[in-house]
């Protein structure tokens, strides 16, 4: 038997799968990722998990690391006792019901464990990354998406069917921009990175700005979160602008949970935050700004820790969350 147990995770995203082994201090020791290729549907996409498990496993046993279970973290809704998707993926078709838990155990011969990729994201967060030892936390993860999770008591709160972090789908505005789970008014319909790329777009479309023309070198098709942060750097007034937006959205919107669940800490993560500080510290005045003094006076708002590790890492702790 090896004397070296790891945690074996993956982390399935809209845009890429991202897999790993960590050991039990929250050290990386082995790292890779593949496209997703969600458009193909979902069958192929659960061969491409599995084929992935298959490959973590062999590493480890390269390694001679002991794995005793892999943990997967995804998109949507997922019966945690039985690993099943059970709420809608609006960036993976077809996803919602797909037995990932019971697939992977009969393809792999060893105890899988399978959550919500933003539930994961803040397990890890909260064992080794920005809110270690923080006895409450809400994580919201903005990129393709807006997902979130929350730990109590260093546990994830689940809710009565699986569904509580959901925050993506918190409606900020009744009468607002339709989501694409269906419903109108979603902070992720305001926050998600096609979001604000497509306020950005609404307001340079009759002509790019001098900022916009360097970066998106004349094309608006060109156009991302990280060319967005270039031309903010250049004090570019629309960039400017639709990023003031984005952390007022994400302030009113995380103003209500912090007033409903009154964590010790926010954790933010997901490729907005790669942008510098800026936008954290506004989003977290905003909050301050909007929920009850009572409720913030011992808030920390931070920035993730962890990165695009965060997800893989969280579902390799899931194991030790089974109930």
């Amino acid at each position: 038997m090896s004397d070296k147990p790891v945690y074996a995770g993956i982390d399935i995203g809209a845009t890429n799968v991202k897999f790993g082994l960590v050991d039990h201090d929250g050290r990386v020791l082995h790292r890779e990722q593949r496209p997703t290729l969600a458009h193909k549907g979902a069958t192929p996409l659960m061969h491409l998990v599995s084929n992935i498990g298959e490959r973590l496993l062999l590493q480890a046993a390269e390694e001679d690391y002991e794995v005793k279970w892999l943990g997967v973290g995804t998109p949507g809704a997922v019966d945690f006792s039985s690993g099943q998707v059970i709420g809608p993926c609006p960036n993976i078709d077809g996803w919602k019901g797909m037995e990932i838990g019971a697939n992977l155990r009969e393809r792999l011969n060893l105890p899988v464990w399978v959550d919500n990729d933003a539930n994961a994201m803040a397990l890890a967060e909260t064992r080794f990354g920005a809110a270690t030892g923080a006895p409450s936390v809400v994580c919201v993860t903005v990129g393709t998406g807006v997902g979130g999770g929350i730990v109590l008591d260093g546990k994830v709160y689940r809710g009565a069917n699986y569904s509580a972090g959901e925050l993506g789908h918190v409606p900020i505005n009744f009468e607002g921009r339709k989501c694409r789970c269906g419903s109108v008014g979603c902070l992720e319909a305001y926050c998600s990175s096609s979001a604000i790329t497509g306020r950005v777009k609404e307001l340079i479309q009759k002509g790019l700005t001098p900022a916009f023309e360097e970066v998106l070198e004349g094309a608006v098709e060109n156009l991302t979160i990280k060319k967005l942060f270039q031309a903010e750097k250049m004090d570019d007034p629309v960039a400017r602008q639709v990023l003031d937006e984005t952390a007022v959205y994400l302030g009113i919107g995380l103003a209500g949970i912090v007033n409903l669940l009154n964590p010790h800490t926010v954790v933010i993560g997901g490729g907005i935050m790669e942008g510098g500080g800026g936008l954290l510290s506004a989003i977290s005045s905003e909050i301050k700004k909007r929920a009850f003094g009572s409720a913030v006076e011992k808030l920390s708002v931070v920035k993730a820790a962890l990165g695009n590790d965060a997800g893989f890492i969280g579902a390799g702790l899931l194991g030790e969350e089974k109930q």
